[in-house]
Formats: C-alpha cells, structure tokens, sequence
C-alpha cells in the first residue's frame, strides 16, 4: 500500500459518531476503535483479525441510508452539471439495486468475508445467521418508497439551481481542531446561499433523536471554526425523508460554545481509559465496561467477541 505507514495504536480524534459509540457501550467502543486496529494485517493476532472483521458487517437500515445518500450526491453533482433531478422511481430503483446487490453478497460471499472482510459486503444477520423478519423487510419495503419521494422533492434542489449559491461540499470529510485534537465533520450537504447564508442540510431515513441536532450542531461549530463564518450565518436543516418532516436550526455563540463544551466533556471521559494518551493507547480490554442493558448485545456486530463473558455473567 503506497504511502501506508504502520502505527502500533490509531490516531486519536473525535466524532458525534465516536461519542454515541463510547455512550451505547463502553466495550463496543473498545473494539470499534482499537481492538480492530491492524486487525487488516495478515500477521494480525486473532482477536484483532475478528475484531475489524466484525466492525465491517452492516444492517439493512444502515445500507438503505448509505444508498439514499449516495443518491442523494448524485443528485448533487448531477444540478452542478445543469441536469435535471430524476424521477422518484429512479432513485428508488437505485436504492433496491444496492440493497439487492448487498443481500445477493451476504448470502452467497460469506467464506470470502470471513477471509477479505474489506472486499465484501455483509449484513449481520447473514453473518450470525439470523432470520430477518418479514417486518423488518415490510419496513424497509415501505421506507425505500418514502424516502425516494421525499429526497426527489426535497426544496434544496430548487435552492442549489438558483443564481449564486454555492456549493461547498457534499460527502466530504473534513475535520477541524479542537484543543488540538482532530475533530471529524462530514456534512451531507453544505452551500452557500444568494444572501451568504451557509446552510447545512442533514438527510436521515430513520426517526428523530436528539443525537441528530447534536450532529449539525456541531457541523454548525464546523464550519464556525474551519471557514470562519459568523453563527447567525448558519443555518442547519434536519430532514427526516420517512417521515417527510423538516426541522430547521440557527445558532447563537453561545449554542456553538455549548457544543464545543460537550465535545471536549466527552473527549475527557474517553482520554481516561487510555494508559498513554499521548501514544493514544488504551489500557487493558477489561477497563472498558459493557453496557447495562445487556438484552441490546445479541444485536451488535462485536457480540462474537463478547459471548463467552455474556454468557458467564448470567450463570
């Protein structure tokens, strides 16, 4: 691999993603971020090796958001080439074309997973041999269609073609520095307006949670921070496509200071199960609690690696 540098432990940074990992459960986390590193390596030990092979399976739910976005950034680049939005089958064709894609791997590629796990795409329940459920599939059925047709009529598209906005990113990871540390920002959509607004917009396939506007806020501290943009120039918008509902956000200095506190509060819950934080090398395995609510672990990925324990707490 040209330009790979190996490191005994992995960069540390920060990401909401990372926080509502860390919060879910403490020995999740432990795996997601270092029991799985260097687990790619051929002479990688077997746990490691196990580990990132299991931070690599997905669900159904996380593969339908994954195809909308994607369809979503098509649509973008395909407005920057002066062409039309698509219809809402054909977004909705491409999206059951990627979920077919992935189910036709999960059941018939699982040997090569097992042995490649970055060459294949697999679903949990394929892995673990679990039946999904013919709700979840009426579920997600039903979702394809609801987010299709929210997504092709969305008024961003109508604000994106208009005479002097720009676009400033769509899928892009960037990150920015808080108290020197590497903070990632990846916002589905980021333009600026006619009258120099900077508007954020957030597409999700699922519910609403809290965890959503603590994601844009911080997206709004983004782009606070990275292009030095006033707070009452930011506008983020949150839409939920299955439920065809908008919620729009603006922000104060102290909204983006609020957020900027959480960030680092959380940075330093984490930084205390590290045994060398300047290495970011986490102590032992062990340190790294499981979570209370123990009836969740039969539906993470890394239940593998945790079974026997499970299994020996409750005997």
């Amino acid at each position: 691999m040209t330009g790979y540098v190996r490191r005994e432990y992995p960069e540390w940074s920060w990401s909401i993603s990372r926080q509502q990992t860390f919060a879910s459960c403490q020995r999740r986390y432990y795996y997601h971020y270092y029991g799985s590193h260097n687990g790619w390596e051929f002479s990688a030990e077997h746990e490691a090796a196990l580990a990132y092979r299991l931070k690599k399976l997905t669900n159904l739910y996380m593969v339908l958001g994954d195809a909308l976005h994607k369809s979503a950034q098509q649509i973008v680049e395909g407005i920057a080439r002066g062409r039309a939005v698509p219809r809402a089958e054909q977004v909705e064709e491409e999206i059951r074309r990627q979920l077919r894609r992935v189910w036709r791997s999960s059941r018939d590629e699982r040997d090569l997973f097992v042995r490649r796990p970055n060459r294949v795409d697999m679903l949990r329940e394929f892995y673990y041999q679990m039946a999904v459920s013919d709700t979840t599939l009426e579920k997600i059925n039903q979702r394809i269609g609801e987010v299709s047709k929210a997504l092709v009529a969305s008024g961003v598209w109508g604000e994106l073609a208009l005479q002097g906005t720009q676009l400033v990113a769509c899928e892009q990871f960037d990150t920015f520095l808080l108290d020197q540390t590497p903070v990632y920002a990846v916002p589905d959509l980021l333009y600026k307006s006619p009258d120099g607004v900077w508007i954020i917009v957030d597409w999700k396939t699922g519910d609403e949670a809290e965890d959503n506007r603590d994601q844009v806020a911080l997206y709004a501290l983004y782009v606070h921070e990275k292009h030095g943009v006033p707070p009452e120039w930011i506008r983020a918008r949150l839409e939920y496509l299955s439920l065809n509902l908008q919620s729009e956000m603006q922000f104060s200095t102290d909204d983006l200071r609020a957020v900027a506190a959480r960030a680092r509060a959380s940075m330093k819950e984490m930084q205390e199960l590290l045994a060398d934080p300047s290495q970011n090398a986490p102590k032992s395995k062990d340190a790294f609690a499981l979570t209370d609510s123990r009836e969740q672990c039969p539906w993470c990925s890394f239940y593998e690696l945790c079974q026997e324990e499970l299994e020996l707490s409750v005997s």
